[in-house]
């Protein structure tokens, strides 16, 4: 098992009822199998709406998470 965190931004935060939350996950899983089981049931949007990183650089969805790791889910932005 791995032990992670994913910190929310924006709606997720909102959505997620908080801005990080601790998850511990199967050696192997990868950034779109996190989200697929743990947070797309909660965010109710699909992967492709979402940019990915993982210990502060841009992550794609099928990497691989490793012990200690931090995810960031950052939802797309609009602004004026």
């Amino acid at each position: 098992m791995r032990d992670i965190t994913v910190l929310f931004f924006s709606y997720a935060a909102d959505r997620m009822n908080g801005r990080s939350r601790r998850y511990a996950v199967a050696d192997g899983t990868t950034v779109e199998t996190l989200f697929n089981e743990k947070l797309a049931p909660v965010l109710g949007d699909a992967i492709g709406q979402f940019r990915f990183s993982v210990n502060a650089a841009w992550a794609d969805p099928s990497r691989v998470l490793a012990d200690g790791d931090e995810v960031a889910v950052i939802p797309p932005v609009s602004g004026g």
